[in-house]
């Protein structure tokens, strides 16, 4: 996967630490949001294995570059919500 994937799950991760701060809403929900993200993308890569050929391939590396930014981004939500305090 790429570094561009990496940087987009932090960057979202960081915006919604931002968005939910302002809101004043408790911090997990950003790690239920990527939590949720990563269970629907593995799905997608499940179906992309059963669709097959050149067409399920996409289908899959779709779905794994949503898993890496999805992961990067639990990861940057989770230490965000330990050094900021709501």
């Amino acid at each position: 996967m790429t570094p561009q994937t990496m940087i987009m799950g932090v960057v979202v991760s960081v915006l919604i630490q931002l968005v939910l701060r302002y809101t004043k809403r408790p911090s997990h929900e950003g790690l239920i949001l990527f939590l949720i993200l990563i269970f629907l993308s593995a799905a997608g890569w499940v179906v992309g294995f059963a669709i097959g050929g050149w067409k399920g391939m996409g289908y899959s590396a779709l779905a794994m570059m949503v898993i890496m930014a999805s992961m990067a981004g639990l990861v940057t939500s989770f230490i965000c919500s330990l050094f900021v305090k709501g």
